[in-house]
């Protein structure tokens, strides 16, 4: 089973996801994160295990999603997960700076959860077979 990992600040936005997640026909398991300083807590946790996919919210308190990029692609560890920026942001400069550290993917959140429920399934079937 593909594990699936979302850092959003935004608890209405990560509802959401994980619904549209696990509408999909997908062997995946979701988790979850407040902010980059939780996800590298949780990352770096025994108990965790490695997810295969991360889809990451830019704005956000505490570890931002630009600090949280940055660092994970220069963790041995974790360098390897494809990370999917996942913000409200349409901005040249964010998708600019996502392209230039590493990010695999730059998706504009939906506000429609069917949009946003084809979009998973396009991104799932591209990234985890």
């Amino acid at each position: 089973m593909k594990t699936v990992f979302l850092i959003d600040d935004d608890s209405d936005d990560r509802e959401i996801f994980e619904e549209s997640l696990m509408s999909l026909d997908a062997a995946v398991k979701y988790e979850e994160a407040k902010n980059g300083a939780e996800a590298f807590e949780r990352l770096n946790s025994v108990a965790f295990q490695k997810p295969d996919l991360i889809f990451l919210d830019l704005n956000m308190p505490v570890m931002d999603g630009r600090q949280f990029l940055k660092h994970i692609k220069q963790n041995e560890n974790f360098k390897d997960i494809p990370v999917i920026i996942y913000s409200t942001s349409s901005n040249e400069a964010d998708k600019n700076f996502a392209m230039q550290h590493d990010a695999a993917q730059f998706m504009t959140k939906h506000y429609s959860m069917s949009d946003l429920r084809s979009e998973l399934e396009m991104t799932i079937r591209n990234f985890l077979g």
